[in-house]
């Protein structure tokens, strides 16, 4: 009987272990989907980006912070806007960062856009998410360098990870993403 008692204790402690192995194991495969899901997302986002930007001109970026006006305080952020004219369609593209909401966000507009936050002027400007719902967008990046020259270079940072995953050791899982584009001011492209 002892015996028994004794193998069978042995047997739950090996069960034990195998079953937090195999449960860390699960969650692993977990992040690591997720984070290949947002690398995946967030370089499409990155590659319509640059679709657009390649036939652009005019370009500028923006920052606002919650009081609405134009400090590039970080902790006060709340977007981040890559503004520039749409050569081939005449329209006003505006690429935004909001920081509350974690998201990329898009507008579109046939007239000069509107702030970065979306109001002003004679009307409001409408931002779309332009990432899936399951990417987290924890900061964007736009710079502008050779803004004089006929061909400005903006570079595009991205850090995305999926929402509502953590790595096991409890921090979030990120991915950084960056690219740099040049317009074409050539109507063969």
């Amino acid at each position: 009987m002892i015996e028994l008692l004794i193998s069978i204790s042995v047997f739950a402690v090996i069960v034990a272990v195998v079953s937090g192995v195999f449960i860390t194991s699960l969650r692993s495969n977990r992040t690591s989907l997720a984070l290949i899901s947002a690398n995946s997302d967030g370089q499409l986002a990155m590659e319509q980006m640059t679709r657009m930007i390649r036939k652009g001109q005019n370009f500028t970026v923006e920052e606002v912070d919650a009081n609405n006006d134009f400090t590039p305080d970080y902790n006060e952020l709340k977007y981040k806007c890559l503004r520039f004219r749409y050569e081939y369609a005449g329209k006003f593209i505006t690429y935004r960062w909001n920081k509350d909401g974690k998201k990329l966000e898009a507008s579109i507009v046939d007239s000069d856009p509107l702030n970065c936050n979306g109001s002003g002027g004679n009307g409001t400007e409408v931002f779309n998410e332009i990432v899936s719902e399951n990417l987290r967008v924890d900061f964007a990046n736009f710079r502008i360098v050779g803004q004089g020259g006929s061909f400005p270079l903006i570079t595009i940072v991205l850090r995305v990870g999926a929402k509502n995953t953590l790595v096991t050791s409890g921090g979030q899982a990120f991915i950084n993403l960056q690219t740099s584009v040049s317009p074409r001011n050539d109507d063969r492209y």
